[in-house]
């Protein structure tokens, strides 16, 4: 069997596949480890080992859309499984994760808490027994931690009602006792921004746009490593320089462009990304193809 040793050993692995398997592997999601990804997970590990105090320490996650933030927050809930005791007949759900509703709307929210712990919902609740019911159940479960995706929704609504949106959140801060992981856009920040007694129990972690530099270098290394070319690819500093012109710096879109770019390369025969593929040669072209 050939070895490939540019590649990661589960890529080379993949590598040796057939054609259509390989680009299907490609085209799957994966996780892509880099240093600022790995750093927001210890900050989110640190907060699950946070000892029970009256007011929890909380986490807000904010970058550009496709800057990564809830590829992070699916590794960190993998990593942290929900599990079955059968001794107990208890549900372990160290990591309750929600996405946020389209407004805030606390009856809504509520319902989402309920999905995703796996609770039916009651007919026709009112918010006052939605309210009770969710409280209860995760009381029970004692998850270590509740994370709010796409929180930055919360500004579709009025002023009135985000404030009572974020009071909400306060409340159930302070009475589960857990930490709180908000993830959105910088228009995160302002929603927060408009409860002065909640942003004050929250730190920001920013994703920002990749720039060039040492970090880009050392995630390029680690993409191509992972793709499962046959052959090494060669991406120099002109190429990189334009992959960040093209993309604005966005993890998705450079994820996006290396894929598109390893399957032409699969496709093609030549097995390898090279610098002119990506300094606006046909197969860029081909990938980027007509704007919206």
């Amino acid at each position: 069997m050939t070895e490939f040793l540019h590649l990661y050993p589960g890529a080379g692995k993949i590598a040796a596949l057939g054609t259509e398997e390989r680009i299907h592997r490609i085209r799957a999601d994966r996780w892509i480890s880099y240093p600022r990804a790995e750093a927001a997970l210890e900050k989110l590990e640190t907060l699950m080992s946070f000892p029970e105090r009256a007011r929890m320490p909380n986490l807000l996650i904010v970058g550009d859309s496709g800057m990564g933030k809830t590829m992070i927050i699916e590794k960190f809930t993998r990593d942290h499984a929900s599990s079955f005791d059968e001794t107990s007949g208890r549900l372990h759900m160290p990591v309750v994760a929600v996405q946020m509703v389209s407004g805030p709307d606390e009856s809504r929210f509520y319902r989402r808490i309920l999905a995703a712990i796996g609770a039916p919902e009651p007919p026709q609740a009112t918010l006052s027994v939605l309210e009770s019911l969710a409280l209860r159940l995760l009381a029970e479960l004692r998850p270590g931690m509740l994370v709010i995706d796409e929180i930055h929704s919360l500004q579709a609504g009025t002023i009135r009602e985000q404030a009572r949106f974020l009071n909400m959140l306060r409340f159930l801060g302070n009475e589960l006792r857990i930490p709180l992981v908000c993830v959105g856009t910088a228009q995160a920040r302002n929603a927060l921004r408009t409860d002065d007694q909640l942003v004050r129990r929250f730190e920001a972690f920013a994703l920002p746009p990749w720039r060039e530099g040492e970090d880009l270098n050392g995630l390029m290394s680690t993409l191509t490593r992972t793709l499962p070319l046959r052959r090494q690819s060669q991406i120099d500093e002109k190429a990189l320089t334009r992959m960040i012109k093209v993309t604005g710096g966005i993890t998705s879109a450079i994820f996006s462009i290396l894929s598109q770019l390893a399957i032409a390369a699969i496709e093609s025969g030549e097995e390898r990304i090279l610098s002119r593929d990506i300094l606006g040669g046909d197969r860029l072209q081909a990938v980027l193809g007509e704007p919206v």
